[in-house]
């Protein structure tokens, strides 16, 4: 009787993607901003939908855009795996892990984004590297596209699949530092222009 890959040297890569993924959520954890009470996300997560989407405003918008984007990353990877596109193109299955660390991060992002977290978006980096690595640790266990590959092909395609994922995350992290930055100078600049208004309508009420 043949024993189940689990117990082959593969099992570095399963062990080693659950490492990381604990590795991950303590720096998550530990990053300014985060969010802490991971098990309360889903009902934050509802909460923010409820108050939201009715309000048909650029938050509407957003939450309308990362549903559509949601849609097609979903689409692409099972379109994929039924017409056997990951196998014909080798670069789908990086195109969809990028989209799909864009879509996490801009899912937490949008979920906290009243909350503490949104003063800082950097710990989403490593909180969508624990969600990838996590899920790697699933693939492991519970699927058997893997069973024959060899040790070096696996470890260096979940290290692949990690990085792009995570760079999908800094890619949503830096747009939203940027849109932070550039928010804050516009109030400082419009504060600047109410006090000059103020101080020469002073100036005209002394004349």
């Amino acid at each position: 009787m043949s024993s189940l890959p689990h117990t082959s040297t593969r099992l570095v890569v399963g062990v080693g993607s659950l490492l990381l993924a604990v590795v991950a959520t303590y720096v998550a954890v530990s990053a300014p901003g985060f969010p802490g009470r991971v098990r309360s996300w889903p009902r934050t997560l509802v909460g923010r939908l409820r108050r939201d989407v009715p309000r048909g405003d650029r938050a509407t918008a957003a939450w309308f855009g990362v549903a559509l984007w949601s849609v097609l990353v979903t689409g692409l990877h099972f379109g994929g795996l039924h017409y056997r596109v990951y196998t014909t193109l080798p670069w789908w299955d990086l195109l969809t892990h990028a989209m799909g660390g864009v879509g996490v991060a801009a899912v937490l992002a949008m979920t906290h984004r009243r909350t503490p977290a949104a003063d800082s978006s950097w710990w989403l980096i490593p909180a969508v590297l624990a969600i990838g690595a996590g899920f790697e640790v699933y693939e492991f266990v519970f699927k058997t596209f893997w069973y024959d590959w060899t040790l070096r092909f696996y470890v260096v395609d979940t290290a692949i699949d990690l990085v792009i994922n995570t760079s999908g995350a800094v890619v949503v992290a830096v747009a939203l530092a940027g849109y932070r930055r550039l928010a804050e100078s516009t109030d400082a600049d419009r504060a600047d222009e109410a006090t000059a208004d103020d101080a020469a309508a002073g100036l005209d009420a002394a004349e």
